[in-house]
């Protein structure tokens, strides 16, 4: 994996840090709810960028155009593939 690719070993390396950081700060202080918050963005924004490599790795295994049954599918799993090019959600899309 990559710097921009962290693992999940990565990942949880990064959030036992700021866990590490809030417990300096009471539990229901700012500044630990957001280190809670920071570390939740960070799972986020990761997971996106996994799942967007993953959707474009979809599309290059298909020939690059979804079939609409296949489109169906994904809409099944709570993707709108009509809102996606090359795995970025266009303006407008929700």
């Amino acid at each position: 994996m990559t710097d921009q690719d962290p693992s999940d070993a990565e990942i949880r390396r990064v959030c036992s840090i700021l866990e590490s950081i809030s417990k300096a700060y009471h539990a229901d202080s700012d500044e630990a709810k957001a280190l809670k918050d920071a570390a939740l963005a960070y799972i986020v924004v990761h997971q996106h960028d996994a799942l967007k490599k993953k959707y474009q790795h979809f599309r290059l295994a298909v020939g690059g155009d979804l079939t609409d049954e296949m489109k169906a599918d994904l809409r099944r799993h709570g993707i709108e593939p009509d809102d996606l090019e090359d795995g970025v959600p266009q303006k407008g899309a929700s």
